[in-house]
């Protein structure tokens, strides 16, 4: 279980533990556990689901317990504070405020031990040194050299690489966290996702959602379905033939619409994604797209919670649909938040008209926009105002760079984390659109495009500081 405080009123609340119920936004029993509507574990379609009665739906059941485990997981790797502070106490960025150190005398080496105001635990504050070695690993990494490139280049061996890889990636991940909680505290905030698959050398291909903020394009989160957690088998990948769905940006898009509706039915059920045979990083496990999506979009709630109204644009793709909404219940019920399909497609003004075209087995109505179609999966089937999705390429670019930037030789699951981490900052702080601005300016996270020596230089700089705020706490 994730019990986390958030700074929202300073109240006590906790990642959502159960997400099988119905996810029906228009049934009453939309995102309650327990109903007497429910048939608890139905085969009437042919896979294991839960029955609302109510609606008639039969969402595919979940193994909440396993997406809890990997929650944790993902919350200590993408939003930790560690090494800076109590290792048991600290929040994680956006999950609380900090818990308060205060000094414990010195070790035998005369290094500043600290103990935790909370659980009075003793640690000794992490100092990283060797900025200059890793301004220039992080310069060669933005180059997509390969790890044994970087190695001759820096005349190191493959254990203080990776020790230098992980070091990198604490700091870039401590800076970029550390200016996003500073400016992401708004009354509204908009949220574009997308997917795609990562493919490596040795037949190894990552399935992955990228999180960005609408209106800068800034990336906020990148998660993917390799897990070094031992879970139940059903969780598990199963190596099946692809189920994703095309993009068909070649037909009018109604019709390109009905072809991806038509082609989602034929899965074994809705959440039901394959993207085909792969093979996994060592010492990791392959979890299913559904799953990692759950996951994905709770730790999202650490960035929505504090602003009053939130949006969730996603691809329409129907395996995340279910855990974009789990992330947002309340919300949703309260009306603060609202979660949308968009389909991205060079539309002409002729194939779709302004009040909207009726897709699918549920009747979607979908509007036209500039980046393609929108549908409201919360909304009511009201024409709505139209979203603001300024760029729309946004995860699409940061596909692009990871494509270009990365090394195809990845063996373990440490290093892919580190790869994409540092990678999303270089995308976020150092590379410029062609008006010289980067999303982080955009965002209002930076003055300017940073150089990566800039960059690693005040990521340091703010993890080596960071002990001076806890004694404040």
């Amino acid at each position: 279980m994730v019990d986390v405080m958030v700074s929202k009123n300073e109240e006590k609340v906790t990642f959502r533990q159960q997400f099988n119920c119905c996810k029906n936004c228009r049934c009453p029993n939309f995102g309650l556990t327990e109903s007497s509507d429910y048939l608890a574990e139905s085969h009437q379609l042919g896979y294991p689901a839960l029955h609302c009665k109510a609606c008639g739906s039969y969402p595919p059941l979940v193994d909440s317990h396993s997406v809890n485990l990997i929650v944790e997981e993902r919350a200590k790797l993408h939003l930790s504070k560690a090494p800076c502070g109590c290792s048991h106490c600290e929040p994680g960025f956006f999950l609380g405020p900090t818990a308060g150190v205060k000094r414990y005398g010195k070790t035998g080496a005369n290094s500043q031990r600290y103990q935790c105001r909370q659980c009075q635990s003793v640690f000794t504050q992490v100092h990283v040194k060797g900025t200059e070695q890793l301004c220039r690993l992080f310069n060669f990494l933005s180059l997509g050299h390969s790890p044994q490139k970087i190695m001759q280049q820096l005349s190191i061996a493959p254990k203080i690489y990776y020790q230098l890889l992980q070091r990198l990636f604490h700091c870039l991940r401590f800076y970029s966290r550390q200016q996003e909680i500073a400016v992401l505290t708004r009354k509204f905030i908009a949220i574009h996702t997308e997917s795609n698959v990562h493919e490596f050398s040795e037949q190894k291909r990552v399935w992955a959602l990228c999180s960005s903020e609408a209106e800068s394009g800034y990336v906020l989160l990148h998660t993917h379905n390799q897990t070094q957690l031992q879970l139940n088998n059903s969780v598990y990948y199963q190596q099946q033939a692809s189920t994703m769905l095309p993009s068909l940006s070649d037909s009018p898009i109604v019709d390109a619409l009905k072809r991806r509706y038509q082609l989602t039915l034929n899965r074994y059920h809705f959440e039901d994604l394959h993207y085909g045979p792969t093979s996994h990083l060592r010492g990791t496990q392959i979890i299913q797209p559904s799953v990692c999506a759950y996951a994905h979009f709770q730790l999202l709630y650490g960035f929505t919670q504090q602003s009053d109204s939130c949006h969730h644009y996603i691809e329409h793709e129907s395996s995340i649909r279910g855990a974009a909404l789990m992330s947002c219940v309340d919300e949703i019920k309260h009306k603060t938040a609202e979660v949308y399909y968009i389909y991205r497609h060079p539309r002409t003004q002729s194939d779709m008209g302004s009040a909207g075209n009726k897709v699918g087995w549920w009747n979607d109505r979908w509007f036209p926009a500039d980046f393609g179609a929108f549908c409201g999966i919360t909304s009511g089937q009201q024409v709505p105002a139209p979203i603001e999705l300024p760029r729309p390429l946004a995860c699409h670019l940061f596909f692009e760079h990871l494509e270009q930037n990365m090394s195809k030789q990845l063996k373990s699951a440490s290093s892919v984390d580190a790869l994409f981490e540092i990678n999303r900052a270089l995308f976020n702080y150092v590379i410029c659109d062609d008006n010289e601005q980067t999303p982080a300016m955009r965002l209002g996270c930076s003055d300017s495009p940073l150089s990566g020596t800039a960059l690693v230089t005040a990521a340091v700089a703010a993890v080596n500081a960071d002990h001076i705020d806890k004694f404040k706490a």
